[in-house]
């Protein structure tokens, strides 16, 4: 943090968002010129691993963009704040807005496995998209949400198998992977009023490993009491991007992420949360290069759009 009053923070939150606000209305109005943007989203890196590769994995792990992977952990598929759309906003008159994507997804969610698990962090426009959700509902899916969430589920998710609402360190074994609901530093309203709204990272294991989904955070030392020397973490899923700068008080920087996962004695960083939907001042590819000075020669998978990594 620098150090800045809050009323300062907010001031320059508050210009930070009319500057972006601009670019955003011209995109969405068809004009791309100087807005360091393609045309088009540019083509993914992969796309989904084979059907029984996945299904064998006893880790397996896919990033689709901004917070949405897949997980494979304890013989069960997980799905983080699915997100399968072209821009990051609200539909107005039936018409998308925010920010377009700037990856193309590397599946539709016709294309996915049996979800047998859906985690939402929180209910932001790019976490929680309820078209993606509406496309997901299952009898045959478990949904865990932070608390005060449940009413933005499709039809209250009436049609999922379950759905789990969880504060801060409160726990739920689902048939062997156990999912815990963790502090992070962030704030969970969908629209300004709301604000009674929960948000979680979450803490995921099985007999074998355990991981961080951090979802959205700024940094914080929340997460340093997850170190064990006897049973630690195997991979934090980090978000690394996507307006730390100047909202570093609510996102993370890509060294941020690092000294996260670092202290919370991470073997592997997974990152996330970058290089998605356009914006202007933070380039593609900006926030993994500069992760990349201060983590490697650590491991670092799923580092592109589409890319599998299966254990």
């Amino acid at each position: 943090m620098d150090g800045a009053t809050p009323k300062r923070r907010l001031f320059r939150s508050a210009r930070a968002l009319a500057r972006q606000w601009k670019p955003i209305v011209a995109e969405r109005m068809g004009e791309r010129a100087g807005l360091r943007a393609p045309a088009e989203p540019v083509a993914s890196a992969g796309g989904l691993p084979n059907s029984e590769a996945w299904a064998a994995a006893s880790f397996g792990a896919l990033w689709f963009g901004q917070a949405t992977t897949m997980l494979r952990v304890g013989g069960r598929t997980i799905l983080t704040d699915p997100h399968f759309a072209d821009h990051a906003g609200v539909g107005l008159r039936g018409k998308p807005t925010g920010r377009r994507r700037s990856i193309a997804l590397p599946a539709t969610v016709g294309a996915l496995p049996p979800v047998d698990v859906l985690v939402l962090t929180h209910a932001h426009m790019d976490h929680w998209h309820k078209p993606t959700l509406e496309q997901l509902v299952s009898t045959v899916t478990t949904v865990v949400v932070p608390k005060y969430t449940r009413k933005l589920l499709p039809d209250r998710g009436r049609g999922f198998k379950n759905v789990i609402e969880l504060c801060w360190q409160e726990a739920e074994d689902l048939d062997g992977i156990g999912i815990t609901a963790w502090p992070c530093k962030h704030w969970g309203a969908r629209w300004l009023v709301d604000r009674h709204r929960g948000y979680n990272a979450y803490v995921i294991e099985d007999d074998t490993r355990k991981l961080v989904f951090a979802g959205d955070t700024a940094d914080t030392d929340a997460f340093d009491s997850l170190a064990n020397e006897d049973n630690p973490i195997d991979t934090a899923i980090m978000g690394i991007g996507n307006s730390y700068e100047p909202w570093d008080r609510v996102h993370a920087t890509p060294e941020q992420a690092a000294g996260m996962a670092e202290r919370m004695n991470a073997r592997r960083l997974m990152p996330i949360h970058h290089s998605t939907f356009h914006d202007a001042a933070e380039p593609v590819g900006q926030p993994l290069e500069r992760l990349r000075k201060v983590w490697l020669p650590r491991e670092v998978i799923c580092e592109g759009v589409g890319i599998a990594h299966l254990e």
